[in-house]
C-alpha cells in the first residue's frame, strides 16, 4: 500500500451512494477500496485578450491624393516622399478609424 504522503494527489476516504464510508475489500490485497484518490484539479482555461497597440497606428492613403481631408475628426498629414496622406490614431480610437467608410471601401489601409 502507498503511503499519502509520498503521492502528489490527495486521498480521501472512499463512499457508497448512500454517503457511508466504503469499507476495504479484504480478496484484494493490492487494492485498497477504503480510499480513492483525488484528480489533480485543472484551471480552467481563460481566452486571452487580443492586445492593442501601445503606440499609435499609422493609416496611409492607397494613391496620391491631391487634397487633405480629416478621417473621423483625425488630421491628415502629408507625406511629400511619395504624396500619401497618413494618420496617426491613438489605440483607443482605432475601431472607430476603421468603422470609417474610406477606411472600409479601401481608399484608407494600415501601413505596415
Amino acid at each position: 500500500m502507498a503511503d499519502s504522503k509520498n503521492t502528489s494527489t490527495k486521498r480521501r476516504r472512499a463512499r457508497t451512494e448512500d454517503g457511508q464510508y466504503r469499507a476495504d475489500d479484504p480478496s484484494t490485497p493490492n487494492v485498497n477500496e477504503a480510499y480513492v484518490q483525488d484528480e489533480p484539479k485543472v484551471a480552467p482555461r481563460t481566452r486571452k485578450k487580443a492586445e492593442k497597440p501601445s503606440g499609435p497606428v499609422i493609416y496611409e492613403s492607397r494613391e496620391k491624393e491631391p487634397k487633405m481631408y480629416d478621417v473621423a475628426g483625425i488630421n491628415s498629414i502629408r507625406n511629400f516622399t511619395n504624396g500619401h496622406l497618413e494618420w496617426e490614431v491613438a489605440p483607443e480610437d482605432v475601431e472607430r478609424f476603421e468603422s470609417n467608410h474610406f477606411f472600409t471601401r479601401g481608399r484608407i489601409r494600415r501601413k505596415t
